[in-house]
């Protein structure tokens, strides 16, 4: 049998050649080249204008509260289906969900504004984007207040929004769905809902993209911070979760297309003691990350329209650095287009260090109908991947068992992480698959056999 390093032949349909697919690069470089600071600006001024976007606002006007809002967002997003040539559709989730917070309803209806990208030829594979479109002001159950929200989180709901006008003009072979989320405020109760409809449904959702809070640049210490945003992803245990994954997907996009723009990761599910959206989809077992602006203004979050000591307080749209919303939306749109043109992610077998020198071997399985792969490493204190080695230098060999075995000369795996991605033809990366953490000194009984077997062997 051959090894992986193979290469791969135009094929053949009707007689005729098949036309090859447009480059990744192009196509990232053709969306985020339509991505319009003015759209994003105009989207979070019109949030803004319905006054308050609370859950439990008025819902008996078209100009004001959340009935308004969502009932804006929906013809939005409608009026981006009319250019799909019916990929796109639109739909609202209603629901009565349990509220835990203090001083509001035990139960709260929520209404999301789900817009869904059909594949091509993957469509069961899904990748979820949204931001929240509801607001609130220092009074967490004030309904009738002013609560603009015009960065938490019109920001993200508008990236969201920008990113499907931009991409729903092109056939992905996997599913791409935009969502304005209901509810945030009130303990994620709108995303909750998504989630376990997804989960229900038997979607197999392979990442998910939080955008919340993504729209300030001026800190409260008076310095400006546009350069970069933050990507938090959960690991319940060890460092490679697929959460972590999904953010370092989110930060390969970033350097490979937008590269005057920065993902810094850090190494937590949210802020500190806090949470978001993407927290609905950790807990369905999705790799989930969250978007946030480098640094948060808490005179903009979660308060009444006022001045103090000559400062003013409130969640205008005046604060917002709309420019910097744009570069947000170019890493966003890159992360999709790269996941949802791309193969699924390999299976990792097992990994091992060998007994007779300091080399690693990576057992794994690509996808059916997959052909090409690209090897990573890093030392497990490192945030990123470091090392690339792609398929060919790497030259796996077909174990006995019919898996594939790739060697790392040199790298001890004790003091690093090592693992395998999907390219598919045009050049698109999956996110990349690592073997299991092995954290806790019983995960492997006395006697127990590893995961690889004699057959994974040369």
């Amino acid at each position: 049998m051959k090894n992986l390093a193979v290469v791969v032949f135009p094929f053949c349909v009707g007689g005729l050649l098949a036309q090859e697919p447009t480059p990744i690069r192009q196509v990232v470089a053709d969306a985020i080249a339509r991505i319009d600071p003015q759209q994003l600006e105009s989207t979070v001024r019109k949030l803004a204008s319905f006054g308050t976007r609370h859950v439990l606002s008025r819902t008996d006007s078209d100009t004001e509260g959340t009935g308004a809002a969502r009932k804006w967002l929906r013809a939005q997003y409608e009026a981006i289906a009319a250019t799909s040539g019916g990929r796109l559709t639109v739909e609202l989730q209603e629901e009565t969900v349990p509220c835990l917070r203090p001083n509001m309803p035990a139960q709260v209806p929520i209404v999301n504004v789900i817009a869904t990208l059909r594949g091509a030829s993957d469509p069961t594979r899904v990748y979820v984007v949204g931001g929240h479109y509801d607001s609130r002001n220092s009074l967490g159950e004030d309904g009738k207040g002013a609560a603009p929200g015009a960065v938490d989180d019109a920001s993200g709901t508008a990236v969201a929004l920008e990113a499907c006008r931009v991409l729903a003009t092109r056939a992905f072979p996997t599913t791409l769905v935009f969502v304005a989320y209901d509810g945030e405020e009130q303990g994620c109760i709108g995303s909750a809902a998504h989630a376990k409809a997804l989960a229900a449904a038997g979607a197999v959702v392979d990442g998910m993209i939080g955008c919340d809070i993504v729209g300030n640049t001026l800190g409260m210490d008076g310095a400006r911070y546009d350069r970069h945003v933050r990507c938090f992803s959960y690991a319940p245990s060890g460092n490679d979760s697929f959460g972590r994954s999904m953010a370092r997907m989110v930060s390969y996009a970033a350097r490979t297309h937008v590269p005057e723009f920065g993902v810094k990761l850090i190494l937590r599910g949210d802020r500190f003691g806090r949470g978001g959206d993407h927290r609905s989809f950790f807990d369905q077992g999705v790799p989930a990350v969250r978007l946030s602006e480098p640094r948060e203004d808490f005179s903009r979050q979660h308060q009444n329209l006022t001045e103090r000591d000559g400062r003013p307080y409130g969640d205008v749209p005046d604060f917002a650095d709309f420019g910097y919303m744009a570069n947000v939306t170019r890493v966003v749109v890159a992360t999709l287009a790269e996941l949802a043109s791309a193969p699924p992610a390999p299976r990792v077998v097992s990994a091992q260090l060998r007994r007779d020198r300091y080399d690693t071997e990576l057992v794994f399985e690509l996808p059916a109908g997959v052909t090409d792969c690209e090897f990573v490493w890093r030392e497990t204190t490192d945030a990123d991947w470091t090392h690339v080695v792609d398929a060919k230098t790497a030259n796996p060999t077909p174990t006995r068992s019919g898996r594939l075995l790739a060697t790392f000369p040199g790298v001890c795996l004790d003091d690093a992480v090592v693992g395998v991605r999907a390219v598919g033809k045009d050049g698109s990366r999956s996110r990349v698959a690592t073997p299991p953490e092995p954290d806790r000194f019983d995960q492997r009984p006395r006697g127990a056999r590893p995961a690889a077997t004699e057959g994974d062997k040369k």
